[in-house]
């Protein structure tokens, strides 16, 4: 689980610590002292014991790791597990989507997710939201899930500019300021005006720009040409008859409009080609896999390797409940560490949970790692994860 610790001072011990700090290898038989919610001594149990003097909470045999942020979720959509359909593309999928009423959101299904997101060791989650943000931030915080709520604009119509879809234009401007970034939520999707304005909101701010980004050939295609099948659905419901397709690769083009920077969340990226790769390297983006859901919809496999080796920073996301069973990052991670060619080390996919998305949201003073001064929050690694150690 996932356990903020809030007494003013408390101990724990476990069998091994994966702290995830630079140059930090496993701790054994490990004791972590706390105070006022942060890591005041973190060290093995033989050396942190001689100074300490208080109650050790035992948690046993098992392997502690930082608390998870989760960079991707939609959590408006949890109401529609198991109804969309799997494996037949993105086009279909999105049909089956708009089928399933997704505006229907109720609140124990939200519950019910936040509290799966909380279950796993989540400490932090990026939701993608545009109908219900004040709902979801609210379930969020009953759930002991701190979050940053990605207020996505899509479509074409108005004059340009910022577009805070519908669900947020009555939000305070201290609930923006404090809980929220602005997203696009696609090239083929949003218009320019707005994805600029959106990065820049984003950039003065400090904030992580999201991005749906060359997810799906159709995407690619309709970027290219215009046409696919893809574009014949966008054309029934989002972009103007006059649109005109800008003949570009999906990353060749947000670098066009000055969308790529070191503050870049670009998601999904699955149709990457090399230069593409190279590029995203070059401008310093962070990448955010969500496997299970590319699978799930049957839009191909991101080019894990590839982007890893050419030392893009790589974080992870379970996508919705409309395309994922869970909300679990550790299957995520499983996921990955079973099918990547090559070598992959469970430290290196935990820092994809951790240490690099909390340096992206220029959170690693508090999360990320476990060592003196970071928040006292936590997770246990799933015992059949740990055997890859």
């Amino acid at each position: 689980m996932c356990d903020p610790l809030r007494s003013s001072l408390r101990a724990l011990r476990v069998r091994r610590v994966l702290p995830m700090a630079p140059d930090a290898g496993i701790l054994d038989d490990a004791m972590l002292v706390v105070q006022d919610g942060r890591i005041a001594e973190i060290g093995p149990y033989s050396l942190v014991r001689r100074t300490y003097d208080g109650p050790i909470q035992d948690l046993g045999d098992k392997l502690m790791a930082p608390g998870l942020i989760n960079c991707h979720t939609h959590l408006e959509l949890s109401h529609l597990r198991g109804l969309t359909v799997s494996g037949k593309g993105f086009a279909a999928w999105v049909r089956s989507l708009l089928d399933s009423d997704p505006e229907a959101l109720d609140q124990a299904s939200l519950d019910d997710a936040c509290a799966e997101l909380a279950a796993c060791g989540t400490a932090l989650a990026l939701d993608v939201t545009s109908r219900r943000p004040a709902q979801v931030s609210g379930a969020l915080d009953a759930a002991g899930v701190d979050h940053l709520l990605l207020l996505e604009s899509f479509g074409f119509a108005g004059a340009g500019g910022l577009d805070l879809p519908p669900g947020a234009r009555g939000l305070s401007r201290d609930f923006l300021e404090r809980r929220c970034a602005v997203a696009g939520h696609s090239l083929a999707t949003t218009k320019p005006e707005s994805l600029r304005a959106a990065y820049a909101w984003c950039a003065w701010r400090g904030r992580p720009f999201s991005l749906h980004l060359a997810e799906h050939e159709g995407e690619t295609e309709f970027l290219a040409t215009g046409q696919g099948g893809f574009a014949s659905l966008l054309r029934e419901r989002v972009v103007p008859a006059d649109f005109t397709p800008p003949g570009r690769s999906p990353v060749s083009y947000a670098d066009s409009l000055g969308l790529l920077g070191p503050l870049t969340l670009a998601v999904h990226c699955v149709h990457l080609s090399t230069p593409n790769i190279r590029l995203l390297a070059r401008r310093r983006a962070t990448v955010c896999l969500c496997p299970r859901s590319n699978a799930h919809i049957g839009v191909g496999r991101a080019p894990w390797e590839r982007l890893r080796d050419e030392g893009v920073n790589l974080v992870l996301g379970t996508d919705s409940l409309a395309s994922c069973p869970d909300l679990d990052l550790w299957n995520e991670a499983r996921f990955v560490l079973e099918r990547f060619e090559g070598r992959l080390g469970l430290p290196e996919v935990v820092s994809w949970m951790t240490r690099n998305p909390a340096r992206l949201l220029g959170r690693d003073a508090d999360l990320g790692t476990l060592e003196v001064g970071r928040l006292a929050v936590y997770t246990m690694v799933p015992e059949a994860l740990a055997q890859h150690l």
